[in-house]
């Protein structure tokens, strides 16, 4: 698969995921209907500025638009490191929570 399929593949996912439609897109993003469809379907590709609009749009990194499905899955090790990490940052936010109830607690 291309590069512009792949982008216009998950251009259209993401899109489809927040339930937004080509045309409420295209208004928002200033483009025609036509253009997104072409962008979608891999006919044209996007320009930066364009890419920067689509991932504040829809509220995604702009690496997101380039991943194929098979390089978005997480296998094992990787989700012991997630967890790891989830266990991490749950132990400082606990901790800057207990300082904050007794700064609370202090005034």
């Amino acid at each position: 698969m291309d590069v512009k399929k792949i982008f216009g593949n998950n251009l259209h996912i993401y899109r489809k995921k927040q339930g937004i439609s080509q045309e409420k897109l295209s208004e928002t993003l200033d483009i025609s209907t036509k253009h997104l469809s072409d962008l979608e379907t891999g006919k044209s590709f996007v320009s930066a500025e364009l890419l920067e609009n689509i991932s504040q749009v829809l509220h995604i990194s702009p690496s997101a638009l380039f991943f194929t499905p098979d390089e978005m899955s997480v296998d094992e090790s990787d989700w012991s490191k997630i967890e790891e990490i989830i266990t991490q940052e749950v132990q400082k936010m606990m901790v800057s929570t207990k300082l904050r109830i007794s700064e609370i607690k202090n005034k």
